[in-house]
């Protein structure tokens, strides 16, 4: 529910619960104990800090940072990723990830770009890097010009996409609206590609709600 991840031990022969080691705001990757030692290593991070490989015993009460991969992201304008919850318009409980500039000020007023892919909220930690992308936006790139980024998880109904993506996106879309004056509702801007893609090309064809969409390599007529 809240995307934090960690540790659980269980033992396969006990109908014991296992029990948690560690548990975080945050993502973990690539855990590799040595094999001789009670030595971890791993991966941490989250949008704002670069998964650095970090050293623990195996109780995890006192990692050390052992690298310093992306020292450079202190020079750009970064970005900040919350989890915003609200009920679609058939009554679904969804999740999402609102992206906001790292220099954020709620007495302005900013354009948001709405993009999305079946379900990526379990991806709130993950970490961005700016990249080209042949027509998916970089959410990291939008944010630290100016943008708010807005990723809804969209549950499907069998043979009937288009209006599922309605359902979720859209009312996401008014959710946000009717609680933050920081948005712009005249500069909202869809984003998705291929399957999002059409979904996108449907969408423009039952709401106005907005001002731009741009549709990579959809399934259209």
């Amino acid at each position: 529910e809240n995307k934090e991840s960690g540790l659980f031990t269980a033992r396969l022969n006990r109908s014991n619960d296992p029990e948690k080691i560690i548990m975080q705001p945050c993502s973990f990757r690539s855990f590799t104990k040595a094999e001789d030692e009670d030595v971890v290593i791993f991966q941490k991070g989250t949008v704002e800090e670069y998964p650095d490989l970090y050293v623990s015993d195996l109780s995890f009460n006192d990692p050390l940072k052992i690298s310093e991969t992306n020292p450079q992201q202190d020079e750009y304008i970064w970005g900040t990723s919350e989890l915003v919850e609200w009920k679609s318009f058939d009554g679904q409980k969804l999740q999402g990830i609102l992206y906001k500039p790292e220099n954020f000020d709620p007495s302005k007023k900013y354009p948001m770009v709405v993009y999305f892919y079946e379900r990526s909220s379990n991806g709130l930690y993950r970490h961005i890097t700016p990249a080209p992308s042949a027509s998916t936006i970089n959410r990291i790139y939008a944010v630290s010009n100016g943008y708010l980024v807005f990723v809804p998880d969209i549950p499907y109904v069998e043979g009937y996409p288009g209006h599922s993506c309605y359902n979720a996106v859209v009312s996401g879309t008014y959710a946000l609206l009717e609680r933050h004056d920081y948005i712009d509702r005249t500069k909202l801007g869809l984003d998705g590609q291929s399957w999002g893609g059409y979904q996108i090309a449907y969408l423009i064809t039952e709401t106005d709600l907005f001002a731009a969409a741009f549709s990579g390599a959809p399934v259209s007529n």
